[in-house]
Formats: structure tokens, C-alpha cells, sequence
């Protein structure tokens, strides 16, 4: 049984770097392969895999897709996986390390559950100065929170295990370009399997950690990152969930939350410690208002 463990990577060299030095301690990683879709012309990344250790135990596959965006280099590492007839392929971050269970709990899962994609937590770690209301933010990390095993509906693509047959009937592109530069590939991917009946389940302990650094922790990078993730969504709900009365209930629910954004920010004024959650609210209505309104925002982060 081979896996194809899946990076996309964008001006990253030690972050990448560490991921794979990372993956060498994986328990029951028998048989895998790895392929790295540099997504910068200038070839870091590529240079990290083809400078590895002789003693490195795996076979790494590199490449450099030249298109930029996250949805170009996402459909470059899946179509090179797919031609080394793996069973399985398996996905991570460059900014990401795995727990030295990952892979074998997501093939548990799998085992059991016969589950086309299984999918699992990415745990955030912070600097030691970073209070519990940051480290609380959903908007770092990805975990459902829901019991190992327990069907569900995936929506990020930075830690999850799918069988090669099922991807491989969306190939060659598989992560739609019209969000290459915003992000909400994954949300569309996810949505389109759904809509295919794919069975998707969670493995609570295949764990991933991201490290998030001090740029990631200041207001303007949260501001952009709640609008464009709000934004993103309702983009790809336009396109997957097309027609009058789905566009009506987005609408309503925009509305909705406007509201709510308003009412919040009255009550900030009386209590200073809603002001945060305000804040929070005003930015995903501004977000899901730009996507009604045609207004693509674009993601600043790298990939």
C-alpha cells in the first residue's frame, strides 16, 4: 500500500526544511513517497528536497509550478502524486509538523470507517507572550472538535488522507482557479466531494502543529484574514450552490450578521471586553458584503 504524502511550498526553505526532517519519525510511514510543488519561480524549496541527506529514507519528488497561486501548485502535487499510483494521498503545510502518529491514525480512520477522506486537527502553537484570548481565536489552527472516528464535513486541506481513486475522477483540476489567490480551494474541494457523496470522517488524533509567528499575531493580519475567509466562502457557495433561492438565504444571512456586527459594536462602547468580538463581526459582514457584491479579496499571507 503506498502513500503519497502531498506539500505545497512558497518561500518556506527551513519551514520545509523541518517538515521534512519532521516526517522521518512518523510511525508506520512504510512505503510513502513525497512530492513538493515549489510555487516560487526561484526554486528554494525545490533546492531543500534535492539537497536532502543521501540517508534520507524517503523518495522526494520536487517540482516548480511557475502559475502563481495556491490553486495551481495544489493541482501541480496532486497530478504528480497521481502518477506514481499511490492508494492513498495524504496532505500538509510547509509551515506544519506532524505528530509521529499522523499518518497512522489517518490510516486507522480510514481502515475503519472505509472513509473516502479522513481529515484531522492542526493545533496552533504560540509564542509564550500570546494571552488565552488569542490562542481561543478559531481563526488560528483547524480542528473540528468532534469524536476520532465521527463522520463530518472537511473544509481545510492542510492535514487530511484521501483515497487516490476518489481524487483522481476530479484530476486535472482538482482545486478550482478561481481561487488562487483568495484561498477557499479547499472549501470548494471539500464542497464538491460532499455534493459527490464522498464519505469524509475524523481522526482526532492524527495531529499537525503549525508554529504562528509574531507577524500573524498584530491586528491587521487578522483583519485581512477574517475578510478574505468570509469572503472566500460566500464565493464559493455562488458557485457551488448556484440559483435564486440559496442566493436569497446567503443574502438574508448577510444581513443577519450586519446586524448583529452593528448591535455588537453599540454594546462595545458600553463594555469594553465585547469590543474584540465586535471587531470580529464587523470584518466577516464587510467580507461576505464585498462577495455579494462581485469584489474578490485577495489572500496577503503567502501560501
Amino acid at each position: 500500500m503506498k502513500t503519497v504524502v502531498c506539500v505545497c511550498t512558497y518561500r518556506r526553505p527551513e519551514s520545509l526544511r523541518a517538515l521534512l526532517n519532521s516526517l522521518t519519525i512518523l510511525t508506520g510511514a512504510q512505503g510513502i513517497e513525497i512530492v513538493v510543488s515549489d510555487n516560487d519561480a526561484a526554486g528554494e524549496g525545490a533546492a531543500v528536497c534535492q539537497n536532502l541527506p543521501a540517508d534520507y529514507p524517503f523518495t522526494v519528488h520536487s517540482l516548480i509550478e511557475p502559475q502563481a497561486g495556491i490553486s495551481p501548485a495544489r493541482n501541480a502535487v496532486v497530478n504528480k502524486a497521481l502518477s506514481l499510483a499511490p492508494e492513498f494521498l495524504a496532505f500538509l503545510d510547509d509551515d506544519e509538523r506532524p505528530s509521529t502518529d499522523w499518518l497512522s491514525e489517518l490510516l486507522r480512520i480510514q481502515k475503519e470507517t472505509n472513509a473516502d477522506v479522513v481529515g484531522g486537527p492542526t493545533l496552533s502553537e504560540f509564542p509564550a507572550e500570546v494571552d488565552d484570548e488569542q490562542k481561543n481565536n478559531p481563526y488560528f489552527g483547524a480542528d473540528l472538535g468532534i469524536a476520532d472516528g465521527a463522520a463530518c464535513q472537511l473544509q481545510a486541506a492542510g492535514n487530511f488522507l484521501i483515497k487516490a481513486s476518489v481524487i483522481k475522477t476530479m484530476a486535472p483540476v482538482i482545486f478550482l482557479p478561481e481561487f488562487a489567490q483568495s484561498g477557499g480551494e479547499d472549501l470548494a474541494f471539500f464542497t464538491q466531494l460532499a455534493q459527490n457523496k464522498a464519505t469524509m470522517h475524523w481522526a482526532a488524533n492524527a495531529i499537525v502543529h503549525e508554529a504562528v509567528p509574531a507577524n500573524r499575531l498584530t491586528q491587521d493580519w487578522m483583519k485581512s484574514r477574517v475578510i478574505n475567509i468570509a469572503n472566500s466562502r460566500v464565493r464559493v457557495m455562488q458557485m457551488l450552490e448556484p440559483g435564486p433561492k440559496p442566493a436569497l438565504i446567503r443574502g438574508l444571512k448577510t444581513v443577519a450578521l450586519g446586524t448583529v456586527a452593528g448591535l455588537s459594536t453599540l454594546l462595545g462602547v458600553l463594555l469594553p471586553s465585547k469590543r474584540e468580538q465586535a471587531r470580529m463581526l464587523r470584518w466577516k459582514f464587510w467580507g461576505k458584503l464585498t462577495a455579494h457584491l462581485s469584489i474578490a479579496t485577495t489572500r496577503g499571507e503567502g501560501h
